[in-house]
């Protein structure tokens, strides 16, 4: 595939496809989600993408903060935040850049929780499953794992989040 001539709503179609094949293949919501952007964004390197497992199931399996949400912020960030160096050697434009990483990140988020009514794996699962499991609990979490069909939900959420990301990625 020649990324170098794609349209932005090819870009857009890739980036979400890559994302669900993955979260499809692995059950990974966090590193699938950030997957699917590394496919085309090279500000995003493979070891990003191996630690972004961090982040599934709300953190760590916490119930937190969606993974979707986690590493979509986590790519953006990757993109538009100056780094500690910029900061410490005051290159210019280094708070103009965090401004606009900032603004970007927060107008995600906020695009995020319109779209599947919270930030939380938690309420994301109310949202696509009807109910919400807490994935401390062995019991909830063995119940989530075995729910017949929680992968290709999960891979909506995942797919149209790493579109979402993909789209503040591209606007400049």
């Amino acid at each position: 595939m020649d990324k170098q001539n794609m349209s932005r709503e090819e870009i857009l179609d890739y980036v979400e496809k890559k994302a669900v094949e993955a979260q499809l293949r692995d059950d990974t919501c966090a590193r699938s989600t950030l997957h699917g952007l590394s496919c085309y964004f090279n500000c995003i390197t493979e070891r990003m993408v191996a630690a972004s497992w961090a982040f599934t199931g709300g953190v760590a399996a916490s119930s937190g903060s969606c993974g979707a949400l986690c590493s979509s912020l986590f790519a953006i960030g990757a993109k538009y935040m100056p780094t500690v160096a910029d900061a410490e050697n005051n290159v210019e434009g280094t708070q103009e850049k965090f401004e606009l990483g900032r603004d970007k990140m927060f107008a995600f988020r906020d695009a995020f929780a319109k779209e599947f009514g919270g930030l939380t794996c938690y309420k994301v699962q109310e949202g696509i499953l009807g109910r919400g499991y807490n994935l401390l609990d062995e019991k909830e979490l063995v119940e989530f794992l075995n729910l017949e069909g929680h992968r290709e939900e999960c891979g909506k959420v995942v797919g149209k989040a790493a579109r979402m990301a993909a789209e503040y990625l591209l606007d400049d």
